[in-house]
């Protein structure tokens, strides 16, 4: 569990609507659910370049703001998009 970071809010799959990640044992593999489908957690290692290069730090200071709308649409959008809901110290 060491490896997974915890998002600072859970994100339900209903989310996102059109990408069922289900579907993609990938992500099933990178990402913890709660009983209800809400993901949890995910591996540092699949959100932690997104974070960095999305300037997340930032935007929580207030120095950036943060995408209005997601497009989650592949993969890579979705860890994108999770990348928003961690803290990487």
């Amino acid at each position: 569990m060491e490896n997974y970071l915890w998002l600072l809010e859970p994100i339900h799959r209903n989310k996102f609507k059109k990408f069922k990640i289900e579907e993609n044992p990938s992500i099933m593999e990178s990402v913890k659910l709660s009983f209800d489908g809400a993901v949890m957690a995910v591996l540092r290692d699949r959100v932690e370049a997104h974070y960095k290069e999305q300037k997340v730090a930032l935007i929580r200071h207030g120095y950036e703001k943060m995408p209005e709308k997601f497009k989650v649409e592949d993969e890579e959008s979705f860890f994108k998009c999770l990348a928003y809901y961690v803290n990487i110290d």
